[in-house]
C-alpha cells in the first residue's frame, strides 16, 4: 500500500510540473524567454526517453554487484553529459571534461547493441530455456565489448586530423577573372566543451597554409557564450584570404542564447563578415561575385527580435548579372532557397555531420533533402553540404569522417 502511494505521489508531482512549465510558457511573453523554457523542456523530455534507455539496460544485464555498479556509473555520467556540456566550457577541455560524453557513447552504442540482439532473438530465433540462458551470456560478453571497441574507435577518430576534400564547381556566367577561385568552406566547428583554443589555433594554420581567395563558416561555430570562449575562438580573427571570412549563424549560435553578441564580437572584434540576411559584391577584374547569407532555420523559434531565415532579403540588391553564392546552415534552409529564388548558384551548408556515427546516419539522412556532399537539384544550382569539422555532444564520429574543403569555382562551358 505504502509503495503504491509513493507511486502515486511520484506521478502527481511530474503532472502538476509539467503543468506549471506549460503554464509559463503560456505567460511568459517574451519570445525569447519562451525559447528557453522550451528547451528546458526538451532537455526533461530528452532526459526521461534515455531514463527507459538506462532502466532496460540495468535490468536486461544479470551480471554480479560489481558490474551492476560499473553500469550504474556509465548511467549516470550519460545523464550527467546533458548538463556538463553547460558547466564545463574553458579555454580548452580537459580528457575529464570528456568522460560524461565518451560514457553517453558507450551507452549509445550498447543500449543499439542490446536492442538489436533483443528483437533478433525475438523474431528469428526459436525460444526455449537452453537457448536463453546461452543467448544472455553471449549478450554479456560480446555486446558490451563490441561497445567499448566502437566507442574507443569512434573517440580516436575525432582526434585524427579532418581530411582536406576538394571540389571543383561550375558556375554559369562566371567572369574569366573568378576562374579557379578559391573558397575554403568550414562548417560546426562546435567551440565549447569539446572543442577549444588548441584546435581553432590549428585549424587557423591549416586554413591559411591553403591560401584561399574567400574563407566561409557555415554555421554552429560555438556551444556557449561570448564570455566563455572570447579567447577560444580569438585567433579566427587570424585567417587569412585575399577577399576576407564570411560566417552565418547555425542552431547552436541561438541555443548559446547569446547570439546578437556572437554576431557583434565576430563582426567588431574578429573582422568577420557576418551575414545576417545581408550580402557583399565581390569585385575582381571585370567581374562581380554576390556572397549571401540567412540565418539559421532556428532563428524565429528562438524569439531574437530581426532574426529569420530570409533568403530573399539577403539577395536583394545582388547584381542582376552576377553569379550568387548562398550560405544557409541547414540543408532544408538550402532547400527553402531554391525554392524562392530562381538564380542560385552556388549553396554551401553543414549541420548534419554527414549523420556523425553510425546508425544515427539513417535518421539524418531521411530528414534532411541534402546529405552531405555536392549536389544538383537544378542544371545552374549545385549545393555543397560538408560533414562538419567536429562532433556535438558525444566526441564520435564512425564511417563519417570531419573535413574541410577547398571549393574551386570555374565558368560553366556554354
Amino acid at each position: 500500500m505504502a509503495g503504491t502511494v509513493r507511486t502515486a505521489l511520484k506521478l502527481t508531482g511530474v503532472v502538476a510540473l509539467v503543468i506549471i512549465l506549460i503554464q509559463l510558457h503560456i505567460w511568459i511573453n517574451k519570445p525569447w524567454y519562451k525559447f528557453k523554457l522550451m528547451r528546458m523542456q526538451i532537455l526533461c523530455v530528452l532526459q526521461t526517453i534515455l531514463s527507459y534507455g538506462s532502466y532496460y539496460l540495468y535490468r536486461t544485464y544479470k551480471v554480479s554487484t560489481l558490474w551492476k555498479n560499473v553500469i550504474g556509473i556509465t548511467i549516470f555520467l550519460t545523464h550527467f553529459s546533458f548538463f556538463a556540456q553547460y558547466l564545463f566550457v574553458a579555454e580548452n577541455p580537459s580528457f575529464l571534461t570528456m568522460i560524461p560524453f565518451l560514457a553517453f557513447s558507450l551507452h549509445v552504442f550498447t543500449f543499439i547493441g542490446t536492442l538489436c540482439g533483443d528483437i533478433g532473438t525475438f523474431l528469428f530465433i526459436p525460444f526455449t530455456i537452453k537457448i536463453s540462458i546461452a543467448y544472455q551470456k553471449f549478450k554479456v560478453n560480446f555486446v558490451p565489448t563490441v561497445a567499448i571497441i566502437l566507442t574507443i574507435w569512434s573517440y580516436v577518430n575525432t582526434l585524427l586530423p579532418p581530411e582536406h576534400s576538394v571540389v571543383r564547381v561550375p558556375i554559369k556566367n562566371l567572369h574569366p577573372d573568378f576562374n579557379n577561385f578559391h573558397i575554403v568552406h568550414l562548417s560546426d566547428i562546435h567551440v565549447g566543451p569539446t572543442t577549444g583554443k588548441n584546435f581553432v589555433d590549428w585549424l587557423v594554420g591549416k586554413v591559411n597554409s591553403k591560401k584561399p581567395d574567400m574563407v566561409v563558416i557555415s554555421g554552429d561555430l560555438v556551444d556557449s557564450s561570448v564570455k566563455n570562449l572570447r579567447t577560444a575562438v580569438w585567433n579566427l580573427k587570424n585567417l587569412k584570404s585575399k577577399y576576407g571570412t564570411f560566417y552565418v549563424t547555425g542552431n547552436h549560435e541561438y541555443y548559446t542564447n547569446d547570439v546578437d553578441n556572437w554576431l557583434n564580437y565576430l563582426r567588431d572584434h574578429l573582422l568577420i563578415n557576418t551575414l545576417h540576411n545581408q550580402h557583399r559584391v565581390i569585385s575582381r577584374g571585370g567581374g562581380e561575385l554576390c556572397v549571401a547569407g540567412v540565418d539559421d532555420l532556428q532563428a524565429e523559434k528562438s524569439g531574437y527580435e530581426g532574426h529569420m531565415t530570409d533568403p530573399l532579403t539577403a539577395v536583394s540588391g545582388c547584381p542582376k548579372e552576377s553569379p550568387i553564392i548562398m550560405i544557409a546552415h541547414q540543408p532544408k534552409a538550402a532547400a527553402l532557397s531554391i525554392k524562392l529564388i530562381p538564380q542560385l548558384d552556388l549553396i554551401l551548408s553543414g549541420h548534419t555531420h554527414g549523420g556523425q556515427f553510425f546508425p544515427i546516419h539513417i535518421p539524418v539522412y531521411l530528414v534532411n533533402p541534402f546529405f552531405a556532399g555536392l549536389y544538383q537539384p537544378k542544371p545552374d544550382t549545385h549545393v555543397f553540404v560538408s560533414r562538419g569539422l567536429r562532433f556535438y555532444g558525444a566526441p564520435t564520429r564512425l564511417f563519417s569522417f570531419p573535413e574541410f574543403t577547398s571549393i574551386y569555382l570555374y565558368p560553366k562551358p556554354e
